[in-house]
């Protein structure tokens, strides 16, 4: 399984410098701040703000606002809850979360754009007892971004994050991702997390087979404000305690001050 997500991770890496050749990609009114769920180098504008909000596994909601403090730099906050819809008791999770990006290159031909940054929200649902979410968040993270347009537009992003749930097991990580146009306004999204830092099989609050996190989704923008994702996660199946592919989907609006 180490060889598999060292292959996927190499294949993502290869093809990011291979299509350097590439023609780059205007700079767009909305950047892709995240893949699937994976971090992007993608800032949204100056003096704007944008509202998400995302329907998953176990009734739960996840809500994000994120600001654009300047053109580099942008904060934000979000909150979730699960068995919002049914019976039983609705469970918040234990606390808001936190990210923040800073980017410190901007894309040019011959090179991508870098961020760094840091997020504590996590996947799913947080369990208290051993101070982790189902997926753990990226925490710190530093990651490159490429936009290219062959026949149709796509961008490539690679990255490496360490966890602040590392409790029990080294929080370093690798992933990567990428975004393909098929029509305007509809992409195709792919991503891959190796979760090198949830695999240890000498731990027993890890969550993982050892095989990394495969999701992929597709993204609907309409005009220039609003965007809808349909995600179906893990389809390698690695996920311990509950198999299957999970699914989520998730509406983002932006707008200005």
């Amino acid at each position: 399984m180490l060889k598999l997500r060292y292959s996927f991770l190499l294949m993502i890496m290869s093809v990011f410098i291979l299509s350097a050749a590439a023609d780059e990609v205007n700079g767009q009114f909305l950047e892709d701040i995240k893949v699937v769920e994976i971090p992007t180098a993608g800032i949204i504008p100056h003096k704007s703000y944008m509202y998400s909000g995302s329907v998953g596994p176990f009734n739960s909601l996840l809500f994000r606002l994120d600001v654009g403090l300047h053109d580099r730099l942008m904060m934000g906050g979000s909150f979730g809850l699960q068995n919002f819809i049914g019976r039983g008791d609705i469970e918040y999770n234990e606390r808001p979360e936190f990210r923040l990006r800073l980017r410190l290159l901007e894309e040019i031909i011959g090179g991508p754009a870098l961020a760094v940054g840091v997020n504590t929200q996590g996947q799913n649902r947080w369990f208290s007892d051993i101070k982790r979410y189902e997926r753990k968040s990226k925490g710190f993270y530093a990651v490159f971004s490429k936009g290219y347009k062959l026949f149709r537009r796509f961008s490539l992003h690679f990255g490496i994050n360490y966890s602040l749930e590392d409790e029990y097991e080294d929080g370093t990580d690798l992933f990567g991702g990428i975004s393909i146009e098929t029509f305007p306004g509809l992409m195709l999204l792919g991503e891959y997390t190796a979760a090198f830092n949830d695999d240890n099989e000498d731990n027993p609050h890890s969550m993982t087979r050892g095989r990394g996190y495969l999701d992929v989704g597709v993204r609907f923008d309409y005009e220039e404000n609003l965007r809808i994702r349909v995600n179906f996660k893990d389809l390698m199946n690695n996920y311990l305690p509950e198999p299957g592919v999970s699914r989520s989907v998730e509406i983002s609006y932006i707008n200005f001050f």
